[in-house]
This record gives structure tokens, C-alpha cells and sequence, in this order.
């Protein structure tokens, strides 16, 4: 027997035909366990120089540098909308290396505006211009998930809970919303899904009823208001729900 581990999502697809008839298709999907408070942990691991570091002097300024940012606002904000964005520690140390490559003679240590800077430079993608050319219907969905992304800390959710979270701002704002239907809801879901603006963390099943497949948001809270801030015409009750701390409850 083999088994193989991989981190990618469509990995079936690249198989060969000749493995995928031998291949048992038993998958278990595994996420990272850790919590916060462990990635801040794992944050200053790998940014700290070893003991045997040769220039002793050096390497407790930069490990103290590093002890310091790690209690930073600044950089405990960048780190929880990574955290929340992805818990893969592939992305953390590309944002590390970001920030490292800024360090020279005159500049020996990293700051808070280093990670700022290199967080800015990794969200540089296509994903916020694809929302400006959203419905606001979608533009609602995406406000619904960071709302449940707020409140369970980035825990997976499914379609009925952004449905109900969409519902809750619905009879708040009835004046300003029309109530779709929820198939209609649904059909602008799945062209989240289609423009991978939200993923499955999880195979669909036939057990699994695609309401309540998890899900996952592939935007951050900073894309997210930064395309609202450039999405035209969006209605003001819209904006003011994306900006709200909590949850409509």
C-alpha cells in the first residue's frame, strides 16, 4: 500500500489514468490545528537566530527585535489577516522573506512597516479588482462570510450559515435590499465558487448536501474593504454592514 500526502485541492486531476484505476480514492483532508497564539509562536521561530549564530552581539539584537514585533498591534493585525486568510505556513514564511529582504548595513533589523509593507506586497493579485465587477447581491455574500470569518475566527462555514447571515442584514435593511430568493442566492454563490473567490475545504459527497459544504474565503478583510472603497455605486447601507465590527444580531 502507498499513501501519498499533498497540499493540493485538484491533485486526482494530474494523476495518470493508469494510477487513477488503481488508486483507492480515499482522501482525509487535514487542516493546521494551531491557534493564534501558537502561529505567533511560529512567527518568532522562524525569525530567530540560533544560539551558535557567529556574531553573538547581532543575533540577540535582531532576537529581541524579534520578541518586540511579535507583541506589535501593527504586526498582530498583518498576522491574523494571514492567519485567517490561510493557515499554511508556506504563505507566512513568503511574508517573512518579503519583510527580510528590506534588511541591509543601514537598515539591520525589521520594523512593523517592513511586515506592513510586505503585507500589502503579497495581497498584490486580481482577486480585489474581481470583486468590482461583483453583483452587490455578491458583494452582500462576501460581506456575510467576513462577518462569520470575524466572529469564528476563521473557522469554515457553508452556504446556509452566509445565507442566514445575509438574511439577518435583510430584515434590518428591507428598505434598501431586495429579499432574493434563496435559489438565486445560491446560483451567485456558486459563482463565487466559479471565480475562486471561495473554496471547499471538503470533497463534495452524496451524504453532503451542497448547502452545507464548508467553505472557505479566499479575501481578507483588507481586500475586501479596499474593493468596497472602488466598487461603484454601492449602496451606503452595504458599506456601513461591511464596516460594522459585529455580526447583525
Amino acid at each position: 500500500m502507498v499513501e501519498s500526502h499533498s497540499l493540493l485541492q485538484d491533485i486526482l486531476e494530474l494523476f495518470e489514468k493508469r494510477v487513477k484505476s488503481r488508486f483507492s480514492h480515499r482522501q482525509i483532508y487535514v487542516l493546521n490545528s494551531f491557534d493564534f497564539k501558537q502561529y505567533i509562536k511560529i512567527f518568532k521561530e522562524q525569525l530567530s537566530l540560533p544560539a551558535d549564530f557567529p556574531d553573538e552581539t547581532f543575533a540577540q539584537k535582531w532576537n529581541n527585535n524579534v520578541q518586540h514585533l511579535s507583541v506589535d498591534k501593527t504586526v498582530n493585525d498583518v498576522l491574523q489577516d494571514l492567519f485567517h486568510y490561510t493557515k499554511d505556513l508556506r504563505s507566512l514564511h513568503f511574508l517573512l522573506m518579503l519583510a527580510v529582504s528590506n534588511v541591509t548595513v543601514h537598515h539591520p533589523l525589521i520594523t512593523a512597516s517592513d511586515l506592513h509593507e510586505a503585507s500589502k506586497q503579497y495581497r498584490m493579485d486580481s482577486k480585489a479588482n474581481i470583486v468590482h465587477g461583483l453583483s452587490v447581491l455578491e458583494i452582500c455574500l462576501i460581506i456575510a462570510m467576513k462577518h462569520l470569518n470575524d466572529v469564528y475566527e476563521g473557522e469554515p462555514f457553508n452556504f446556509q450559515m452566509v445565507y442566514n447571515e445575509f438574511q439577518k442584514f435583510i430584515q434590518r435593511k428591507a428598505h434598501c435590499m431586495y429579499n432574493f430568493e434563496k435559489p438565486v442566492v445560491m446560483k451567485a454563490f456558486e459563482h463565487l465558487l466559479q471565480l475562486e473567490l471561495v473554496k471547499p475545504i471538503e470533497k463534495p459527497s452524496v451524504r453532503t448536501q451542497r448547502e452545507y459544504l464548508l467553505m472557505k474565503l479566499l479575501l481578507d478583510n483588507t481586500q475586501i474593504m479596499d474593493a468596497l472603497q472602488a466598487y461603484p455605486n454601492c449602496p451606503t447601507d452595504v458599506k456601513q454592514w461591511a464596516t460594522s465590527s459585529l455580526s447583525w444580531l
